[in-house]
């Protein structure tokens, strides 16, 4: 690619930066107006307060104009004829800006931290009303404490994140309702095989197909445990050569696990007659393996938080720590209560393997190309996602990248913690090969403090000489030249 051309491709992905930039401030103020609408068509009673009714709030009312609960508990009422204006202005239905109403009075009123940010243009707008329509069902005091976690990070979160937050929030604020739903989700669970409902090649000659539907809603261990055992014999049934499709393979997987037993080998006596002595037989019992992720806080270490007292959460104010985190690789990161973990642990044929603590603040480095477990533990601890710009996929199930090209011949401990980075398998490809129309590829380094860049954090050129930096609050643009300036974004 020539000079010319070069220019011609930065100033049109210049032009679409910058136009969507515009219309990123464009929607934040619109939606903005739109709460500020709502707010001066509210009502002085607040949703949840058991001594306001409908009728108390306007008795005129109930033929005509209403005060509708739009925002979870204590936000403002809110008239339901303008809901008819916002509709109007915007040209889209009363149902569409109703739930836009909502979202903006649930932002506004328990969500203030992640409103700002939307009204500052840094968060955009279908990810702040993504955020409120998971915190509607939470008490108030459980909402701000999404707001709390989520408003910095908000720019970026996913969907699964969110309600993670949103799980966690329920079960520090309100544990019994929690717990109570977990064990209620107990009679939900059920395994069907439709063997009733015989697949058919095609339906007109009855030719038989041969295969039925199985499926079912597992507790959380129980599926891990399946999904273990199938992607093992799915794995085997791959290297002894069947079928190269993976979900034909762990369908058959299945099929396997049914014929054969796949565990530890215990020695029992045989309950037979119990008027003979009979030897001890080997029996194959199925082994359950919990692999615990440890996360300790001052708290765990202690028995205290924040020096408050023994036990009592700082969030909530109450006693004990009930919440437990899951970490477990394959599954999104999140919140469990403690009890489940001990319904899960308490199984005298479950084995539980304890993860060291990783001190992040130390590097490690080996001479050979692949890294062991121990560095590639450290380096997704430390990227938790894919490193690339924007790119949200977990870094459990990425590639780990050698930043500087790995040589045979080269100095030793080119494999380390400071110089691998996660890269999902699509953006491990478009780092490693170029680019057909410009012959360029992306490339990205490590920040170098030192040159006054922000520490912890990667900065990326694409392949028409654009340059972003990512780090764990997110991606941002960067200047080819140095660091930004006062007037650069940020």
């Amino acid at each position: 690619m020539d000079r010319g051309t070069q220019h011609t491709a930065t100033a049109l992905i210049d032009a679409v930066r910058d136009r969507t930039t515009a219309a990123r401030v464009a929607e934040a103020a619109a939606f903005v107006a739109v709460g500020d609408w709502a707010a001066a068509h509210t009502s002085d009673a607040v949703v949840g307060d058991p001594l306001t009714t409908l009728g108390e709030w306007d008795a005129e009312a109930l033929a005509g104009d209403q005060f509708l609960e739009l925002g979870g508990p204590g936000a403002p009422v809110v008239a339901e004829f303008c809901i008819s204006e916002v509709a109007a202005a915007r040209g889209c239905s009363f149902d569409a800006a109703r739930r836009l109403v909502g979202d903006a009075v649930e932002l506004r009123y328990r969500l203030p931290r992640v409103h700002e940010r939307i009204a500052a243009g840094e968060v955009d707008v279908w990810r702040g009303r993504r955020i409120a329509q998971a915190t509607r069902p939470l008490t108030f005091e459980a909402a701000g404490f999404v707001d709390r976690h989520v408003a910095y990070v908000a720019g970026k979160a996913t969907g699964a994140e969110v309600d993670r937050l949103v799980a966690e929030a329920a079960a520090r604020f309100d544990p019994e309702t929690t717990e109570a739903e977990r064990h209620g989700a107990d009679g939900d669970r059920y395994l069907a095989i439709d063997l009733g409902d015989v697949a058919y090649a095609d339906p007109l000659t009855g030719t038989l197909r041969g295969t039925v539907n199985v499926h079912g809603s597992l507790d959380l261990a129980d599926a891990l445990d399946l999904e273990r055992s199938i992607a093992h014999v799915a794995r085997q049934l791959g290297e002894l050569g069947c079928d190269p499709n993976l979900d034909i393979r762990r369908s058959m997987a299945l099929g396997e696990i049914a014929r054969r037993c796949d565990g530890v080998t215990t020695l029992e006596y045989d309950a037979g007659d119990a008027t003979t002595e009979t030897e001890p037989r080997p029996v194959h019992r199925a082994r359950r393996e919990v692999v615990l992720f440890v996360h300790l806080d001052h708290a765990a270490i202690t028995g205290t938080l924040n020096g408050i007292g023994p036990g009592i959460d700082a969030c909530t104010g109450m006693t004990g720590i009930d919440l437990a985190r899951l970490d477990t690789p394959g599954l999104p990161r999140g919140a469990v209560t403690v009890e489940q973990v001990q319904s899960w642990c308490g199984s005298p044929d479950t084995r539980v393997t304890v993860k060291p603590i990783i001190d992040l603040n130390h590097h490690d480095a080996v001479n050979g190309y692949n890294p062991p477990d121990r560095i590639a533990d450290h380096v997704r601890a430390r990227w938790p996602r894919c490193v690339f710009p924007h790119c949200t996929r977990s870094s459990r199930t990425a590639d780990l990248d050698h930043c500087e090209r790995y040589d045979e011949n080269g100095p030793p401990g080119q494999t380390s913690t400071r110089n691998l980075f996660p890269l999902c398998r699509r953006h491990h490809r478009m780092k490693t090969h170029r680019e057909l129309r410009t012959g360029n590829r992306w490339t990205y380094r490590p920040t170098n403090p030192t040159q006054n860049e922000p520490p912890n954090a990667v900065i990326w050129t694409s392949p028409v000489g654009l340059r972003y930096l990512v780090d764990h609050d997110g991606t941002r643009p960067w200047p080819p030249d140095g660091p930004p300036g006062p007037d650069d974004p940020s």
